[in-house]
């Protein structure tokens, strides 16, 4: 993920495609954890990205939707994508903060 001039389509694609494959999101947050928990940048990154996906989720941005599908998760509504950012979001940081 870039930490300057963060293009969050481009970075919630990548999470997507690298880190929530086919496993589950409990596996993906662990993934992550991994890299975040000894890089605060990365870990400031990371939210933001996901804060970004959810804020055009609910500005109506069907583009998440597409980010999305590049993993092993596949949505197909606005609220899907929303339910499945939130979720993600909730788990990495529960993973996190059991991390430290």
């Amino acid at each position: 993920m870039s930490v300057a001039n963060v293009s969050w389509e481009s970075d919630l694609s990548k999470i997507f495609a690298s880190s929530v494959n086919q496993q589950s999101l409990e596996e993906a947050a662990e993934l992550i954890v991994d890299v975040t928990r000894d890089d605060l940048e990365y870990h400031n990154v990371f939210i933001n990205v996901i804060n970004q996906g959810i804020r055009a989720v609910n500005n109506g941005d069907k583009r998440v939707i597409s980010c999305i599908n590049k993993s092993g998760y596949k949505v197909n509504s606005l609220k899907q994508a929303l339910d499945l950012l939130l979720d993600f979001k909730e788990i990495y940081l529960r993973e996190f903060d059991q991390s430290k």
